[in-house]
């Protein structure tokens, strides 16, 4: 499992890495202001999850599109085009009256996000074809950079008095750098080569076809759904848990958030430098097994000092899943890797929307704390579908996936 082989970041890779910052930080923001936002526009716990919900439906709906548009006008243009939008939504949601105008502030939010998290792998994946997996858990890494400084910062300054549309708005700015510097290397790139749209709306229709027929596909549909539910469910709730649990400032909250963004930065490096493509799949089972005992400590822990370091190897158990996942998918079948990898996140991002809603739910109903005791099940139901899988197709061989050349 062991990898050796000489690091080389493509210039396109650094592009990757700042849209990962911005989209993190678009994400991340919401969780640690969201009392703040709760008293100032007077909405629940639900609420709070529906804000989530509306932006990860969102995109759930642009991903497939995003295929189409790359197809035509190439990966670059559109993740220049996806930061601008999402730069936009932000600073309209920092400018929001009300709760029904953020809501309308997410759609442009999920617009640009949908697009970078559809667009931003695959690009990873067609510089790197033969050993993806170690660059797509370092690039992948910068998610979890993206929302360790924004909850450090942006907690520091809330606890301050510094208001939450300030935060936000300053946000929003990283998808506008992000947004010139897609622009300026996509430019440098060259364009792609012109299709017609025609051939570009068969070529597309047939890859998705092509991989939706295929029934290991649902499979790695089930494990990206609850690997994102795994991740968002603490994500998403550990810093309004933390303040209500243990009476924290919003300080406290982010520092929580930023622990196991810490982990998660840690996992993704180590599987980056360390684990060799063939190894994946071990790396996944082995991470969800951890994430089950893991999280359910999460739910007896006491003390706010010991929750922390819970929180660390929770981030560390779930960081493979996502980058991993998709690669490991890539591998184990010959389709469109492009295609392939818009699809799974088309799972893995109703996942992270149905963890963060109805964690939200149960909350209200019951309590945070409560729903923190269904964490457990989201990894475990992980680990059985790989589990499952891996014994069901010991005997074939993993083959390297159609690379991305068409979209």
């Amino acid at each position: 499992m062991i990898h050796k082989r000489k690091w080389k970041l493509e210039r396109m890779d650094f592009a990757a890495i700042l849209g990962f910052l911005a989209y993190s930080s678009s994400a991340i923001v919401t969780p640690i202001c969201l009392l703040e936002l709760g008293k100032d526009l007077s909405f629940s716990l639900a609420g709070g999850g529906g804000i989530e919900a509306v932006r990860t439906s969102v995109m759930l709906v642009i991903l497939v599109a995003s295929g189409f548009a790359a197809a035509k006008w190439g990966k670059a243009a559109i993740l220049a085009l996806g930061s601008l939008v999402l730069a936009a939504g932000m600073f309209a949601y920092a400018l929001a009256p009300v709760y029904s105008i953020v809501l309308m502030a997410m759609i442009f939010v999920g617009l640009g996000g949908g697009i970078i998290e559809g667009l931003v792998n695959p690009l990873v994946q067609d510089s790197h074809p033969q050993d993806s997996g170690r660059y797509l858990n370092f690039v992948n890494a910068f998610w979890s950079v993206g929302v360790l400084s924004s909850v450090i910062v942006v907690g520091d300054l809330l606890t301050r008095g510094v208001s939450w549309r300030i935060l936000i708005a300053a946000c929003g700015t990283l998808g506008i750098l992000a947004g010139i510097l897609f622009a300026v290397f996509g430019a440098r790139e060259g364009k792609p080569a012109p299709a017609q749209t025609g051939t570009v709306v068969a070529d597309t229709h047939r890859h998705i076809g092509r991989i939706v027929s295929l029934r290991r596909f649902w499979v790695f549909c089930a494990a990206m759904f609850f690997g994102g539910g795994a991740e968002a469910a603490f994500t998403f709730w550990s810093a309004s848990y933390i303040q209500l649990q243990y009476g924290a400032l919003a300080r406290s909250g982010g520092l929580g958030t930023a622990c196991f963004a810490g982990g998660m930065i840690a996992g993704r490096m180590l599987s980056g430098h360390y684990v060799h493509q063939k190894g994946l799949k071990h790396l996944i089972i082995v991470s969800a097994f951890a994430g089950i005992g893991v999280s359910a400590l999460a739910f007896f822990v006491g003390s706010l000092p010991m929750f922390f370091v819970v929180l660390f190897f929770a981030g560390l158990s779930a960081a493979c899943f996502w980058p991993s996942i998709q690669s490991y998918a890539a591998d184990c079948m010959e389709v469109d890797s492009t295609m392939l990898f818009i699809l799974l996140s088309c799972a893995g991002i109703p996942g992270f929307g149905f963890a963060s809603w109805i964690m939200g739910i149960i909350g209200d109903a019951a309590g945070l704390r409560t729903s923190f005791a269904v964490i457990p099940f989201f990894f475990l139901v992980l680990a059985l579908i790989i589990l499952t899988d891996s014994r069901l197709h010991r005997d074939s061989e993993p083959s390297r996936g159609v690379p991305a050349a068409v979209i």
